[in-house]
């Protein structure tokens, strides 16, 4: 499940808009759903599916490509994890994985060892710097996992691991990766990268 926002100007990378204009925000969100999505089409073996919040302001979804699609359902990120999670498992499918979309480093094999590890544990968890989290995987429904947690925090990894250890669950951690939410993301990003379509600074 990859969880996608629509691009909409303004509505998107919102804590980059100090350094960003609106229209750029959107192109780097967009380019970083594309990369999200390459690196996934390099795993063998997977069923891709897009969870989408849609927004009115931009109907287009032909920058998606090919993709099945659900849509996300719930006022809160913790909400709409759990309804996407649900939905999946109710299609059949024995082992889930929710991915964001605003890291800009993922590769395949980091991908790959999420999707193995689930073979073994019944949590696995993507985390990244900040002490968010990137990438949670699950053997079946923990909606617990996404009930009262401090969303957009240093401290939601943390927690996660702890609910996770109080519901009895083998966890799996991933090594961290970099997300690109604030100013300082970026700046770090763009001294090893390039970021075409991106116009730069203000």
């Amino acid at each position: 499940l990859v969880f996608v926002k629509a691009p909409s100007p303004g509505l998107v990378k919102t804590r980059l808009l100090s350094v960003l204009s609106v229209e750029d925000a959107a192109a780097l969100y967009r380019a970083l759903v594309r990369d999200t999505l390459e690196a996934l089409a390099a795993v063998p073996d997977i069923h891709r599916v897009i969870a989408y919040a849609a927004d009115p302001t931009f109907p287009d979804l032909a920058w998606l490509g090919e993709y099945p699609m659900v849509h996300q359902e719930g006022e809160t990120l913790g909400a709409r994890l759990q309804q996407a999670f649900a939905w999946a498992f109710a299609q059949g499918a024995q082992r889930v994985i929710a991915i964001g979309s605003d890291a800009p480093a993922l590769s395949p094999e980091w991908l790959r060892e999420a999707c193995e590890a689930l073979e073994r544990v019944e949590v696995v968890i993507g985390p990244t710097r900040d002490g968010g989290y990137q990438l949670i995987g699950l053997r079946r429904p923990q909606p617990e996992l996404f009930v009262d947690m401090p969303w957009s925090t240093p401290q939601l990894f943390a927690r996660t691991l702890e609910r996770a250890a109080q519901l009895g669950l083998r966890a799996r951690c991933l090594e961290p990766v970099e997300d690109l939410d604030t100013p300082d993301d970026l700046r770090r990003y763009l001294t090893l990268h390039r970021l075409p379509g991106v116009v730069g600074l203000k």
